[in-house]
């Protein structure tokens, strides 16, 4: 029996080869069609972190679950925690370029078991953000009706809203991954746009802005809840 790493791990970059080759030499056989670049796989990934979604959606709750100093200092330590999760997949895709990475990776890396955990547990937790991304839309649309047309938003009618974009984007998924390719690309740029005019708002509008002891100290608590570290918990 063989006790040479195998060529991946040794040291020295490997020589440029055609991904489907080096995918059959791990013995995996290659199904899915490649159409997307390396821009469309950043846009993909940029798209579902969105900032826009997360902070438009959840900043009022932050602010009361802990305020600026837990989103501030739980931000950073949990971006810090994210980023050599990052790395350490980063590594393992260099040497399995495979679709459905992270739950191939558990498997190859740590059984079938691991496998199996991973990609129900990644598929939850995706399930849940779309949910929770179309929710705020809802919300948000909601709010524009109300504005611009006098509709009231209930929560029956809040709740019609939210299924009508959970299959708008359902049908829009069914139309391929060129589709979904283009619409993330534009996101990329929707993103960093949106983030630069908010920014710059917040920066050059406003009369007065909060001391720097307030963003980085300041303690909020108006969850009901009287033990600073699960309000903490909870705010991050």
């Amino acid at each position: 029996m063989s006790t040479s790493p195998p060529a991946w791990s040794k040291a020295g970059p490997l020589p440029q080869r055609d991904e489907e080759q080096r995918l059959r030499e791990l013995g995996y056989q290659p199904v899915l069609a490649r159409r997307m670049g390396g821009f469309g796989n950043f846009a993909i990934s940029f798209s579902v972190i969105s900032i826009l979604s997360g902070c438009m959606t959840l900043y009022g709750f932050g602010m009361g679950a802990g305020g600026p100093s837990v989103m501030l200092w739980g931000w950073a330590g949990v971006g810090l925690f994210v980023l050599c999760v990052g790395m350490a997949l980063a590594e393992v895709t260099s040497a399995y370029p495979t679709s459905g990475a992270l739950y191939y990776m558990a498997d190859r890396l740590g059984g079938r078991k691991w496998g199996w955990y991973t990609g129900w547990l990644n598929l939850l937790g995706l399930l849940g953000a779309i949910a929770g991304i179309d929710y705020g839309a809802a919300l948000f649309t909601g709010a524009f009706l109300n504005l611009q047309f006098g509709f009231s938003p209930t929560p029956g009618w809040t709740f019609v809203i939210f299924l009508c974009i959970l299959l708008l984007h359902a049908v829009l998924n069914l139309f391929g991954v060129r589709l979904v390719s283009v619409l993330n690309s534009i996101s990329v740029w929707w993103h960093l746009a949106g983030v630069a005019i908010i920014v710059g708002a917040l920066a050059i509008v406003p009369d007065h802005h909060q001391s720097p002891s307030f963003v980085f100290t300041e303690f909020v608590n108006d969850t009901g809840w009287q033990n600073p570290l699960y309000v903490a918990a909870i705010g991050l």
